[in-house]
């Protein structure tokens, strides 16, 4: 009896054995089906857009202000120099230019005139040019006859050269009168070439101005 049971306890441990490596060997295969047939993972870098420069920003004007400036530019090219001499050779006026602007001192506006010179003033036209060139010049100054002192024997006929670092410009006097000294009529530009000499009337008052107009002769290129 004793030996039957050791019979049966022998077998159950083979039994038992042989169930442990059946399962063994399926889970084996189990797991190199599933290694053979999932894909492989592998890392892949992330991909970036390749960066691409920002073009620079450039600022153009359009075609009006281009040509705006283009016009500027031609009109500055082409404008001649301003006076530096006049002379009235029958009446001995042998003088300097120069330009002066207006000033504002509280009372109005007007232009400092130098007393050793006589004054282009700035804005008018250069000569050469078509408009109103005005040039004004002292009668008297504190110290004696001014720069213009015989401008009042001034009369039509006279020939008036006005030079500037392009030449020399003749002129001839066409018209001279007296206007109150608060009329800027005087000081209009024209269409044409005219120059027009300013100065005081002597009487005490200086509150009156001889005008003397003068229009182009001819333009002579000549040394001073």
């Amino acid at each position: 009896m004793r030996g039957h049971w050791l019979w049966l306890a022998l077998l159950g441990s083979i039994v038992f054995l042989v169930a442990c490596v059946r399962v063994e060997v399926q889970r084996t295969s189990t797991s190199e089906a599933i290694s053979r047939a999932a894909p492989t993972v592998t890392p892949r870098p992330v991909e970036r857009a390749p960066e691409t420069p920002e073009p620079a920003v450039v600022v153009r004007g359009d075609g009006e202000s281009r040509s705006s400036v283009g016009m500027l530019r031609t009109l500055f090219r082409y404008r001649m120099p301003p006076a530096t001499a006049l002379r009235i050779e029958r009446l001995g006026i042998d003088v300097p230019v120069v330009e002066v602007t207006s000033v504002e001192d509280g009372k109005g506006w007007y232009w400092p005139v130098p007393d050793e010179a006589a004054a282009h003033l700035a804005g008018t036209a250069n000569p050469g040019e078509p408009g109103n060139i005005a040039i004004t010049g002292h009668v008297d100054t504190r110290s004696g006859p001014g720069v213009f002192w015989r401008l009042l024997e001034i009369r039509p006929g006279d020939e008036v050269t006005v030079w500037s670092a392009a030449g020399s410009f003749v002129y001839r006097v066409t018209e001279v009168r007296v206007v109150p000294e608060d009329d800027r009529t005087v000081l209009r530009q024209s269409p044409g070439e005219v120059l027009t000499l300013l100065t005081c009337i002597p009487d005490g008052r200086y509150d009156r101005r001889l005008v003397v107009r003068a229009e182009p002769v001819r333009p002579v290129v000549a040394a001073r």
